[in-house]
């Protein structure tokens, strides 16, 4: 019985990573004995600049009949942003209860660091992020003059807010405003889930993320869900940082660092960070995922509009979200034998493209990632 994904293209250079990544993802099924069906879905800025369409209910029946999904990326300037961000990304993450954003910050071997002296024995961390909450729920607005009043429902599978709130602003004067939200439920089912995956993977720290000065009150939940939930992994070192260290020792010091867990906005921004860190964006593999439903996997960098149809985007992020997926849905040897093949690939470095100091294509790192595989099988 094959395994059924569904893939989505998106925009710009999408289409032309995602071949590369369903090309390894067939290989691997070949190598394996297992089969994959992907069903794709054109969902993308054409598609809404022809149809006015998103995503609709009957979309998500078909995606619920699948056991993950493959995204590529999205963003064209005819289309604002928000529209394809909320309507397709976010509207599955929300629908799939994907809490948990998870990034591989791993520099491979023949990859150059921008950290001095820094090597792939320096830089191996996953950061793991809690997506539905904190200052990113939608609970915003700005006030131009005068006195205004506001209402925001939010609504989740944990809980239902409502929040009513009036502001005044002297005449003449403008203010804008943005209200986070943390709740201890969805605290510890994030941090739990770093626990556990530090535990499935051999990791030996967890180092949990706040911001102890000015936020301390708010962040609190946050601490104390880390320390309680943390009483139940024996043999796994815990700390805290405040979100200012841990950025500095991104920088400084990576080889502190296992695994981070930290609220939504400071984990975006370590995220970013540890992009830069393992060299650039084309190496930036990102998951969104519910441990106990479906889950979604991209790169992490935009559509580049400028470079689509020109075969020269580096499409490893694209590829590694492929293995990072395979590893969530049980083909954990496969997962393995797709990295095995690419760092294989970078340590040779006779096939680079040109973000990595090579000339070669797009479709050729995904043909010499799926020579590289068949090789390591021999």
């Amino acid at each position: 019985m094959s395994c059924r994904i569904a893939v989505f293209p998106g925009d710009g250079v999408g289409p032309e990573v995602i071949k590369e990544g369903i090309k390894v993802l067939e290989k691997a099924a070949e190598l394996s004995k297992s089969k994959f069906e992907f069903v794709k879905f054109p969902h993308n800025a054409e598609y809404y600049l022809e149809k006015k369409e998103l995503l609709k209910e009957k979309n998500f029946k078909e995606l619920e009949s699948c056991k993950a999904i493959y995204l590529g990326t999205f963003g064209d300037p005819r289309v604002e942003k928000n529209i394809l961000d909320e309507g397709i990304i976010n509207s599955i993450k929300v629908h799939f209860d994907q809490f948990i954003n998870l990034r591989p910050v791993r520099l491979l071997y023949g990859i150059d660091s921008p950290l001095t002296g820094k090597s792939h024995n320096d830089i191996d961390i996953t950061v793991i992020r809690e997506t539905t909450e904190d200052f990113y729920i939608g609970a915003g607005d700005r006030v131009r003059n005068g006195k205004d009043t506001f209402k925001h429902n939010i609504s989740n599978p944990l809980y239902k807010l409502r929040i009513d709130m009036g502001l005044n602003a002297t005449k003449g004067n403008e203010v804008s405003y943005q209200i986070g939200i943390l709740s201890k439920k969805a605290s510890e089912r994030a941090i739990k889930f770093a626990f556990d995956y530090a535990k499935s993977k051999g990791k030996k720290k967890v180092t949990g993320i706040h911001k102890p000065n000015q936020m301390e009150d708010y962040y609190s939940i946050w601490k104390d869900a880390f320390e309680e939930v943390s009483k139940s992994y024996e043999g796994i070192e815990k700390e805290f940082h405040s979100v200012n260290t841990a950025m500095m020792l991104m920088l400084s010091s990576p080889e502190k660092y296992s695994v981070i867990v930290a609220p939504n906005m400071f984990g975006e921004m370590m995220t970013h960070i540890g992009a830069v860190i393992q060299g650039g964006f084309g190496m930036a593999a990102s998951a969104n995922i519910n441990p106990n439903g479906i889950s979604s996997f991209q790169p992490l960098h935009g559509s580049a509009p400028n470079f689509a149809g020109k075969n020269i985007v580096n499409p490893i992020a694209t590829i590694w979200a492929g293995a990072l997926m395979l590893d969530t849905i049980g083909e954990a040897k496969s997962s393995s034998l797709v990295m095995k093949a690419i760092e294989a690939v970078l340590k040779e470095g006779k096939c680079r493209t040109q973000d990595l100091g090579g000339l070669n294509s797009t479709s050729e790192i995904g043909d010499a990632i799926v020579s590289k595989m068949i090789d390591l099988c021999e």
